[in-house]
Protein backbone atom coordinates (compact mmCIF):
# COMPACT_ATOMS: atom_id res chain seq x y z
CA UNK A 1 0.00 0.00 0.00
CA UNK A 2 1.33 3.43 -0.97
CA UNK A 3 -0.03 6.64 0.51
CA UNK A 4 0.46 10.34 -0.17
CA UNK A 5 -1.29 12.04 2.76
CA UNK A 6 -1.53 11.83 6.54
CA UNK A 7 -5.25 10.94 6.41
CA UNK A 8 -4.60 8.03 4.04
CA UNK A 9 -1.91 6.77 6.41
CA UNK A 10 -4.34 6.77 9.37
CA UNK A 11 -7.04 4.99 7.35
CA UNK A 12 -4.59 2.23 6.46
CA UNK A 13 -3.90 1.58 10.16
CA UNK A 14 -7.53 1.34 11.29
CA UNK A 15 -8.79 -1.91 12.74
CA UNK A 16 -5.50 -3.45 13.83
CA UNK A 17 -5.29 -5.44 17.07
CA UNK A 18 -2.49 -6.69 19.34
CA UNK A 19 0.42 -4.47 20.38
CA UNK A 20 2.00 -2.83 17.36
CA UNK A 21 5.23 -0.88 17.16
CA UNK A 22 6.45 1.19 14.25
CA UNK A 23 9.59 2.22 12.43
CA UNK A 24 9.95 4.89 9.77
CA UNK A 25 12.74 4.95 7.19
CA UNK A 26 13.25 7.69 4.63
CA UNK A 27 14.45 5.14 2.04
CA UNK A 28 11.91 2.38 1.44
CA UNK A 29 14.60 0.05 0.05
CA UNK A 30 16.61 -0.15 3.28
CA UNK A 31 16.40 -3.45 5.18
CA UNK A 32 16.05 -3.84 8.94
CA UNK A 33 19.53 -3.98 10.42
CA UNK A 34 21.24 -1.91 13.14
CA UNK A 35 23.92 0.61 12.23
CA UNK A 36 26.52 -1.36 14.19
CA UNK A 37 26.11 -4.29 11.80
CA UNK A 38 26.21 -2.28 8.59
CA UNK A 39 29.16 -1.97 6.24
CA UNK A 40 32.48 -1.91 8.12
CA UNK A 41 31.04 -0.71 11.44
CA UNK A 42 30.96 -4.26 12.77
CA UNK A 43 34.76 -4.18 13.10
CA UNK A 44 34.81 -1.53 15.80
CA UNK A 45 31.23 -0.64 16.85
CA UNK A 46 31.08 -2.77 20.00
CA UNK A 47 34.36 -1.53 21.44
CA UNK A 48 33.31 2.08 20.78
CA UNK A 49 30.02 1.50 22.58
CA UNK A 50 31.65 -0.02 25.65
CA UNK A 51 34.09 2.87 25.89
CA UNK A 52 31.21 5.35 25.53
CA UNK A 53 29.19 3.57 28.21
CA UNK A 54 32.07 3.65 30.67
CA UNK A 55 32.69 7.35 30.08
CA UNK A 56 29.00 8.25 30.34
CA UNK A 57 28.58 6.26 33.57
CA UNK A 58 31.52 8.09 35.10
CA UNK A 59 30.32 11.51 33.93
CA UNK A 60 26.56 11.26 34.54
CA UNK A 61 25.87 8.10 36.49
CA UNK A 62 23.43 6.64 33.92
CA UNK A 63 22.87 2.89 33.80
CA UNK A 64 24.35 0.88 30.94
CA UNK A 65 21.27 0.63 28.75
CA UNK A 66 20.52 4.34 29.00
CA UNK A 67 24.11 5.05 27.89
CA UNK A 68 23.65 2.79 24.85
CA UNK A 69 20.36 4.52 24.05
CA UNK A 70 22.08 7.91 24.16
CA UNK A 71 24.85 6.60 21.92
CA UNK A 72 22.21 5.45 19.44
CA UNK A 73 20.72 8.93 19.26
CA UNK A 74 24.08 10.58 18.75
CA UNK A 75 24.95 8.38 15.76
CA UNK A 76 27.36 5.91 17.36
CA UNK A 77 26.79 2.51 15.71
CA UNK A 78 25.02 0.03 18.02
CA UNK A 79 23.31 -3.36 17.82
CA UNK A 80 19.91 -1.78 18.41
CA UNK A 81 17.35 -0.62 15.87
CA UNK A 82 14.97 2.21 16.78
CA UNK A 83 11.22 1.58 16.96
CA UNK A 84 8.40 3.61 18.47
CA UNK A 85 4.97 3.01 19.95
CA UNK A 86 3.75 6.08 18.03
CA UNK A 87 2.61 5.80 14.43
CA UNK A 88 2.99 9.57 14.04
CA UNK A 89 6.64 9.45 15.11
CA UNK A 90 7.34 6.62 12.69
CA UNK A 91 5.65 8.52 9.87
CA UNK A 92 7.80 11.55 10.69
CA UNK A 93 11.01 9.56 10.30
CA UNK A 94 9.76 8.05 7.05
CA UNK A 95 9.57 11.61 5.68
CA UNK A 96 12.37 13.33 7.61
CA UNK A 97 15.54 13.79 5.54
CA UNK A 98 17.60 16.71 6.92
CA UNK A 99 20.61 16.02 4.69
CA UNK A 100 18.59 15.52 1.53
CA UNK A 101 20.04 12.05 0.91
CA UNK A 102 16.72 10.43 -0.03
CA UNK A 103 14.80 13.09 -1.95
CA UNK A 104 14.40 10.67 -4.85
CA UNK A 105 13.26 7.80 -2.63
CA UNK A 106 9.90 6.78 -1.25
CA UNK A 107 9.79 6.40 2.51
CA UNK A 108 8.44 3.43 4.41
CA UNK A 109 6.72 2.74 7.73
CA UNK A 110 7.11 -0.74 9.20
CA UNK A 111 4.13 -1.91 11.25
CA UNK A 112 5.42 -4.66 13.52
CA UNK A 113 3.14 -7.00 15.45
CA UNK A 114 5.17 -7.16 18.66
CA UNK A 115 2.69 -9.46 20.40
CA UNK A 116 2.79 -12.06 17.65
CA UNK A 117 6.58 -11.96 17.36
CA UNK A 118 7.11 -12.55 21.08
CA UNK A 119 4.61 -15.42 20.98
CA UNK A 120 6.55 -16.99 18.10
CA UNK A 121 9.78 -16.77 20.12
CA UNK A 122 8.05 -18.66 22.95
CA UNK A 123 6.58 -21.26 20.60
CA UNK A 124 10.03 -21.90 19.10
CA UNK A 125 11.54 -22.08 22.60
CA UNK A 126 14.06 -19.38 21.77
CA UNK A 127 16.41 -18.23 24.49
CA UNK A 128 15.43 -14.67 23.63
CA UNK A 129 11.91 -15.28 24.94
CA UNK A 130 13.38 -16.02 28.39
CA UNK A 131 15.64 -12.99 28.68
CA UNK A 132 15.10 -10.88 31.77
CA UNK A 133 15.19 -7.31 30.55
CA UNK A 134 17.61 -6.14 33.19
CA UNK A 135 19.89 -3.35 32.03
CA UNK A 136 23.02 -4.76 33.63
CA UNK A 137 22.35 -8.23 32.24
CA UNK A 138 21.84 -6.93 28.70
CA UNK A 139 25.06 -4.97 28.86
CA UNK A 140 27.04 -7.94 30.17
CA UNK A 141 25.61 -10.05 27.37
CA UNK A 142 26.73 -7.54 24.76
CA UNK A 143 30.17 -7.32 26.32
CA UNK A 144 30.69 -11.08 26.08
CA UNK A 145 29.30 -11.12 22.58
CA UNK A 146 32.27 -9.11 21.28
CA UNK A 147 34.35 -12.25 21.81
CA UNK A 148 31.83 -14.27 19.76
CA UNK A 149 30.88 -16.43 22.72
CA UNK A 150 27.51 -18.10 23.02
CA UNK A 151 26.45 -16.23 26.09
CA UNK A 152 24.08 -17.57 28.64
CA UNK A 153 23.09 -16.61 32.15
CA UNK A 154 21.25 -19.34 34.05
CA UNK A 155 20.39 -20.90 30.66
CA UNK A 156 19.09 -17.57 29.43
CA UNK A 157 20.55 -15.59 26.57
CA UNK A 158 19.77 -13.82 23.33
CA UNK A 159 19.67 -15.73 20.05
CA UNK A 160 17.05 -13.92 17.94
CA UNK A 161 16.50 -10.14 18.23
CA UNK A 162 14.33 -9.00 21.13
CA UNK A 163 12.42 -5.83 21.88
CA UNK A 164 13.79 -3.78 24.75
CA UNK A 165 11.77 -0.88 26.13
CA UNK A 166 13.72 2.33 26.52
CA UNK A 167 14.61 3.34 30.06
CA UNK A 168 13.12 6.79 29.31
CA UNK A 169 15.92 8.43 31.28
CA UNK A 170 16.88 10.25 28.07
CA UNK A 171 14.35 12.95 27.16
CA UNK A 172 14.37 12.25 23.42
CA UNK A 173 13.29 8.66 23.91
CA UNK A 174 10.52 9.69 26.28
CA UNK A 175 9.21 12.19 23.74
CA UNK A 176 9.58 9.77 20.82
CA UNK A 177 7.91 6.91 22.75
CA UNK A 178 10.93 4.84 21.83
CA UNK A 179 11.94 1.21 22.18
CA UNK A 180 14.57 -0.92 20.48
CA UNK A 181 15.02 -4.20 18.68
CA UNK A 182 18.28 -5.64 20.04
CA UNK A 183 20.19 -8.05 17.81
CA UNK A 184 21.48 -11.38 19.11
CA UNK A 185 23.89 -13.92 17.66
CA UNK A 186 23.04 -13.22 14.03
CA UNK A 187 24.71 -10.27 12.31
CA UNK A 188 22.40 -10.16 9.33
CA UNK A 189 19.22 -8.24 8.41
CA UNK A 190 16.04 -9.12 10.28
CA UNK A 191 14.43 -10.22 7.03
CA UNK A 192 17.13 -12.89 6.59
CA UNK A 193 16.88 -14.01 10.22
CA UNK A 194 13.17 -14.70 9.79
CA UNK A 195 13.78 -16.55 6.53
CA UNK A 196 16.40 -18.77 8.17
CA UNK A 197 13.92 -19.56 10.94
CA UNK A 198 11.17 -20.36 8.41
CA UNK A 199 9.05 -17.50 9.71
CA UNK A 200 6.87 -15.72 7.17
CA UNK A 201 7.67 -12.01 7.51
CA UNK A 202 4.15 -11.19 6.37
CA UNK A 203 2.83 -12.73 9.59
CA UNK A 204 4.66 -10.07 11.57
CA UNK A 205 5.26 -6.97 9.50
CA UNK A 206 3.13 -4.82 7.24
CA UNK A 207 4.59 -1.85 5.43
CA UNK A 208 3.18 1.40 4.15
CA UNK A 209 5.16 3.18 1.45
CA UNK A 210 5.26 6.97 1.67
CA UNK A 211 5.25 8.73 -1.68
CA UNK A 212 8.49 10.69 -2.08
CA UNK A 213 6.73 13.72 -3.54
CA UNK A 214 4.38 13.88 -0.54
CA UNK A 215 6.97 13.85 2.25
CA UNK A 216 7.02 17.61 2.74
CA UNK A 217 3.25 17.97 2.89
CA UNK A 218 3.00 15.05 5.34
CA UNK A 219 5.64 16.70 7.54
CA UNK A 220 3.50 19.83 7.54
CA UNK A 221 0.47 17.79 8.61
CA UNK A 222 2.50 16.22 11.40
CA UNK A 223 3.73 19.63 12.50
CA UNK A 224 0.12 20.63 13.09
CA UNK A 225 -0.02 17.67 15.48
CA UNK A 226 3.13 18.88 17.31
CA UNK A 227 5.29 16.20 15.73
CA UNK A 228 8.34 17.94 14.29
CA UNK A 229 12.11 18.11 14.52
CA UNK A 230 11.88 20.67 17.32
CA UNK A 231 9.52 18.62 19.46
CA UNK A 232 11.01 15.16 18.88
CA UNK A 233 14.57 16.28 19.42
CA UNK A 234 13.75 18.83 22.14
CA UNK A 235 15.49 21.79 20.49
CA UNK A 236 17.17 23.17 23.59
CA UNK A 237 18.94 25.96 21.72
CA UNK A 238 15.65 27.27 20.35
CA UNK A 239 14.19 27.27 23.86
CA UNK A 240 17.26 29.11 25.18
CA UNK A 241 17.02 31.69 22.39
CA UNK A 242 13.32 32.23 23.08
CA UNK A 243 13.90 32.70 26.82
CA UNK A 244 16.81 35.07 26.14
CA UNK A 245 14.76 37.11 23.67
CA UNK A 246 11.87 37.41 26.11
CA UNK A 247 14.17 38.28 28.99
CA UNK A 248 16.39 40.80 27.22
CA UNK A 249 14.87 41.54 23.84
CA UNK A 250 11.69 43.37 24.74
CA UNK A 251 11.96 45.72 27.71
CA UNK A 252 8.37 46.97 27.25
CA UNK A 253 6.63 43.79 28.38
CA UNK A 254 3.96 44.68 30.96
Amino acid sequence: MKVNSYNDFIKELNGRGDVYVFRGQANSKHVLIPSGLRENHIQYADKQIFKFVDEMKNAFGFDELTCIEIAQHFALPTRMLDFTYSMDVALFFACYDPRGKYTDCDGKVFIFNKTRYENILKEKNKLSSQVIRNNKYLYNWLLKYVDKKVTKNDSKGIDMPIFVDATREFDRLYIQKGLFLLWGLDEIPFEEILKNENIDINELIDTIVIDRDSKESILESLKQRNVSEDTLYMNIQKIKDLAKDIKYGDQNIE
